[in-house]
């Protein structure tokens, strides 16, 4: 999870200084479709070397194109919010994901959720308003596109889980990357131009990190409960902050630092409440 999170942040980085780096502006899309060629060119390679490519699971509709389904709603949300927003505060909504999942438990579930519970899920809320309201107070519509992005991830991490396991880890983020590659492909075409062969290194670079991203990440959630691993996802403020710093030049505000001081705080909190349940 650890790994998976410092990459995914390597990820983002790279993809936002390439796209403000081409003229316009406006080649996110572009920017997304040749990552997603070159990490399902670099998975399959994997998959073939290993006997495990198999044709009917890419083109049979399944649940694995389902999930590939949620990745282009949360990655086409998510990366334009990092386009708009400080990746650090984009960061930080993502993490009141497992408080999400917390209260989705009680609306969806009818799981029992007692008041200290609730206590951490609304001081977590509290710190994405410090986040969202900066000095300004003023809301910005980009916020909702960070919001969304998190009920995406919520759903992906209950859907991962609950796909069989006689598909591998490679195979998911393979037949994600397809359907994202396509996506992205398709949205592309109103804003085309010819690439500079200059951003072809900060793309390979975005592959190789968000291709281990994936990886981790699905395996990270198949193999461990939720619980255990959801502390891990905190790390990505740290990381993110240090990668925006170093290949953005970005610094975190203070509202940004106060705000995921009480979102780990009451995330953290609500974990600890959960491990004393079991």
């Amino acid at each position: 999870m650890l790994l998976g999170q410092f990459c995914f942040s390597v990820n983002d980085s790279l993809v936002k200084w390439t796209v403000l780096k081409m003229p316009g502006n406006d080649n996110l899309f572009m920017v997304v479709f040749f990552r997603g060629t070159f990490m399902c060119f670099i998975i399959a390679i994997i998959l073939a070397f290993q006997g495990k490519l198999r044709w009917e699971h890419i083109f049979k509709p399944s649940a694995l194109h389902g999930r590939g389904l949620i990745e282009v709603g949360l990655t086409f949300s998510f990366l334009t919010s990092i386009l708009m927003l400080p990746i650090t505060d984009v960061y930080t909504i993502l993490l009141t994901a497992p408080l999400m999942i917390t209260a989705s438990g009680v609306i969806f579930f009818r799981e029992r959720v007692g008041w200290r519970e609730w206590l951490a899920v609304m001081t977590g809320f509290f710190g994405v308003m410090i986040v969202v309201w900066p000095d300004d107070m003023g809301w910005k519509l980009a916020y909702a596109l960070p919001l969304f992005a998190t009920v995406m991830i919520v759903f992906r991490e209950v859907y991962t889980k609950r796909l069989p396991h006689h598909y591998s880890g490679l195979e998911i983020v393979l037949i994600t990357g397809l359907l994202l590659t396509i996506a992205a492909g398709l949205a592309s075409i109103p804003y085309w131009q010819t690439p500079d062969w200059s951003i072809l290194f900060p793309i390979l670079g975005a592959t190789l990190a968000v291709t281990v991203a994936h990886v981790m990440t699905v395996l990270t959630v198949r193999l461990a409960p939720l619980s255990v691993t959801s502390p891990g996802r905190y790390s990505i403020i740290i990381f993110g902050a240090i990668s925006a710093f170093i290949i953005l030049q970005e610094v975190p505000s203070t509202g940004t630092i106060i705000g995921s001081i009480i979102v780990i705080g009451s995330g953290l909190f609500l974990l600890g409440l959960e491990k004393q349940k079991s």
